[in-house]
């Protein structure tokens, strides 16, 4: 998410890339909020009958999925770099102010995680924060080793469940193995449990009501361990090309075009390849977790598209197309923060019991229009905000906790 840094010193570039980002992130936490999560994994776990269910299954996979996560772990490692930057230039201190934004930042992620949706990303960032002081004054090539090295991480952490399969009980492993395959009973349950009020859903949601198996329990850590190198990798290599001054925009034309053709060229067969997979073994649980599976191939295939978006975003704002939709993209990216938060509430209200209850109701293509609907309000009422204000409501919470002062918000 995006630190904290006054109007007049902010890098466009960035802001738009971290705005896009945002958007991106939709796609898929839509999901998250309307679906069980084994249909953020697969199209045949739930309404598979749906029209275009398979089609927008498929474009999301091959072209949102981690994509856009890593585009924010990139721009989170380049904002800790740039905060630091512009501190030591003022003579500074850097060191407590970094740990206290950040853990204010994972305690955030906690009250989300536990009030608004357990798919929050911001105690991952607020973790993985504690590791990237250290690493401020390494060399851009010492980074990019380290994420380098990370990502392969993320990759074969992603494809060890397979080895651990051959271990488990009978139990276990019908569990792991119905984890992307829900039963109708299994369903149902899930669609009870976030009808309830907004403490029967919080309850649910923190693991008060009944304990997990121990399949898929299996699967969360494995999830939860990859996403955690997959997320410091990425902000390694965010700090490496802020160093590098790819991020600000600062490069020849010509580097961008051919990172974005290479990235491209290499990320989508890979993606591509992934997806294939996916569809002839039925997106079973063996070939998703597999060292050459689909999760893994798709940790790959994400770090070289997410290298194809950056750099055509660079390159859009450098060429300044569709300069009206550039400034209202780069507000949200100046507000990421909030209106991440803000997509959670909008999602999580009309889906859960204490909202509107269409958890379950929504067909993919359904999730596609209420996105656009939120992109749209977002998109309208961000710039108004900042005409009047000088950041993000959460923001300014954000800031004044962490630098333990009370500025002034209104222009």
């Amino acid at each position: 998410m995006s630190n904290s840094i006054r109007l007049s010193e902010r890098i466009s570039s960035i802001d738009t890339i971290r705005g896009f980002a945002l958007l991106g992130l939709l796609t898929m936490n839509l999901v998250g909020m309307s679906m069980p999560m084994a249909a953020y994994l697969s199209p045949l776990a739930f309404r598979a009958d749906e029209p275009l269910n398979d089609v927008i299954f498929s474009v999301f996979f091959i072209f949102a999925d981690q994509k856009f996560m890593g585009m924010f772990s990139l721009l989170f490692g380049a904002s800790i770099l740039l905060l630091i930057e512009r501190l030591q230039a003022k003579g500074e201190k850097t060191l407590g102010l970094h740990y206290r934004r950040n853990f204010i930042l994972l305690l955030i992620g906690l009250l989300h995680a536990a009030f608004l949706w357990e798919g929050d990303v911001l105690m991952i960032y607020g973790f993985c924060a504690l590791f990237l002081y250290p690493l401020n004054k390494s060399s851009p090539w010492v980074l990019a080793t380290i994420a380098f090295v990370l990502l392969a991480a993320a990759s074969y952490s992603a494809g060890g469940l397979n080895e651990k399969m051959a271990s488990m009980d009978a139990e276990s492993l019908a569990n792991i193995k119905a984890y992307l395959r829900p039963t109708a009973e299994t369903l149902a349950a899930i669609k009870q449990n976030y009808s309830g009020s907004f403490q029967e859903v919080s309850d649910y949601r923190l693991g008060l009501e009944e304990e997990g198996d121990s399949g898929t329990i299996e699967i969360d850590l494995i999830l939860l361990l990859s996403s955690f190198y997959r997320a410091l990798g990425m902000m390694c290599l965010g700090m490496a090309l802020y160093k590098w001054q790819y991020l600000q925009g600062k490069l020849a034309l010509a580097t961008y075009k051919k990172v974005s053709i290479t990235g491209l060229s290499i990320g989508l067969p890979l993606a591509v390849t992934a997806w294939y997979l996916g569809q002839s073994t039925s997106w079973s649980v063996e070939s998703y977790f597999a060292y050459w599976g689909i999760m893994p191939l798709n940790i790959l295939a994400s770090l070289a598209l997410v290298l194809t978006y950056v750099s055509a975003i660079i390159l859009l704002c450098r060429y300044q197309w569709a300069l009206p939709f550039q400034k209202r993209v780069q507000a949200l990216g100046q507000t990421a923060l909030s209106n991440y938060l803000l997509q959670s509430l909008i999602g999580t209200t009309i889906m859960y019991g204490y909202g509107f209850g269409m958890w379950g109701e929504l067909a993919r293509w359904q999730l596609v229009l209420l996105m656009f609907a939120i992109w749209s309000l977002q998109l309208y009422l961000t710039p108004l905000w900042l005409r009047y204000f000088r950041q993000g409501p959460v923001e300014y919470i954000w800031r004044c906790l962490s630098y333990l002062s009370i500025p002034a918000i209104r222009r």
